[in-house]
């Protein structure tokens, strides 16, 4: 890798990563001290929610959108930025209302903290990080994306010290989204003319045409990755607490590699057919090793790692540690390979064609598992899932890095 994209690594990205880590680890005890169990049990379930229904506000975008705007004239940027956002403007204001309703079907006990909570994850997809990414931009998505979210989730976890009161830290989180979505749209649009402005829903319908199969691969993923913690607090709501601090560890360790999934989406993608796959072959190998290890890792020291997030609070078994840390391997694993690696080569479908599949299959296994072992056998379901999702990717990938090697040798 080159010395410039591992300076861009350990500068703009990795500190965007670095500070958004650290606050996110210190607000996961704020909130369960603070504000107790339910809350923090009421926000994880709306983030689920949430994260299911930001796939579809976002409408592709954050998958293909750093590999298409790395391969634009940049003439050609503005236009495509204003055309996201125009879509994207559109889908939050039809997706929300829905999704809030649905979060307090879910937590009716909690039904302001929900709200608010959906808003703040749902709207995240108004965000323009992917853009930044695909530009080579580290330092604007630092000060101009990450920056305003974390001012927003470090001011709102003051305010729920003070007031005890968690909505207060989900309202002021908000606004740091909304901040952060209006000051990079705003950069972005500044620095590329090349645009002219539309509030019409016609167009903004025209612009989601040919991104079908990142959507639907981003929403079968988010089924298996969202709807787990529904399942537990439907049925096993006295796991729910234990078990969102689980996942909220899995989801920490994947924003934490972020940077290297992101440095990967630009680094792999050349005009060379033979450059491209030696590059798509190093990036597959980084990916196994850091699963291997990612998995391991929380395997081991998951329990331990939940005690102190928790403040002593809230017990992960090994029971559940050790399926959570084969999950975590596997999409440590897979984001690399998929994002990275299958976009670059054209492989999109099979992008979504193995996170499909690992849908279908997390699908069917998580309920009887669930049955079985509780908690536990909910988060084995999802590491199945998460199996194949790789496995298939791996499949298609490894023979067609194999030959573009033998195409430059």
């Amino acid at each position: 890798m080159k010395k410039s994209t591992v300076a861009r690594f350990a500068g703009g990205y990795g500190l965007s990563v670095v500070l958004s880590g650290i606050v996110s680890l210190a607000v996961i005890p704020t909130v369960i001290i603070a504000a107790g169990d339910e809350a923090w049990a009421a926000i994880a379930v709306a983030q689920a929610v949430a994260g299911f229904a930001s796939v579809f506000a976002v409408y592709g975008w954050g998958v293909v959108g750093p590999t298409r705007v790395a391969e634009l004239d940049p003439a050609d940027r503005g236009g495509y930025f204003f055309d996201s956002v125009l879509s994207r403007l559109w889908l939050a204001l039809l997706i929300v209302p829905i999704a809030i309703a649905i979060a307090i079907a879910l937590v009716p006990d909690q039904a302001l903290l929900a709200a608010l909570t959906v808003a703040s994850g749902t709207l995240v997809s108004l965000g323009a990080s992917w853009f930044y990414v695909g530009e080579s931009s580290p330092m604007r998505f630092l000060l101009l994306d990450t920056a305003p979210r974390i001012a927003g989730t470090v001011a709102g976890a003051v305010a729920l010290i003070v007031t005890k009161d968690a909505s207060w830290f989900a309202a002021i989180q908000l606004s740091g989204v909304l901040l952060a979505a209006l000051i990079s749209s705003w950069d972005i649009l500044r620095r590329h003319p090349g645009w002219t402005f539309s509030a019409s829903p016609l167009r903004a319908a025209r612009n989601l045409r040919g991104q079908a199969a990142p959507v639907a691969m981003s929403a079968t993923s988010s089924v298996y990755l969202n709807v787990p913690i529904v399942l537990v607090q439907l049925f096993l709501p006295q796991a729910t607490a234990a078990y969102a601090l689980a996942e909220r560890i899995v989801r920490l360790a994947l924003y934490a590699t972020r940077p290297v999934v992101q440095v990967a989406q630009g680094w792999v993608p050349n005009p060379d057919p033979a450059v491209r796959a030696a590059r798509a072959r190093r990036v597959t190998a980084v990916a196994l090793g850091l699963g291997a290890l990612g998995g391991a890792v929380y395997a081991v020291a998951g329990p331990w790692i939940g005690l102190v997030l928790s403040g002593w609070s809230l017990d992960l078994s090994y029971a559940l540690a050790v399926p959570m840390g084969v999950n975590l391997a596997a999409i440590l694993a897979s984001q690399l390979t998929g994002f990275a690696c299958l976009t670059a080569l054209g492989l999109e479908r099979v992008l979504a064609s193995s996170t499909i599949v690992g849908a279908i299959v997390g699908t069917i296994c998580m309920y009887p598992l669930m049955l079985a072992f509780g908690a536990a056998g909910v988060a084995w379901g999802l590491a199945i899932a998460e199996l194949c999702v790789l496995g298939i990717q791996l499949a298609r990938l490894l023979p067609r890095i194999r030959r573009g090697a033998a195409l430059g040798s």
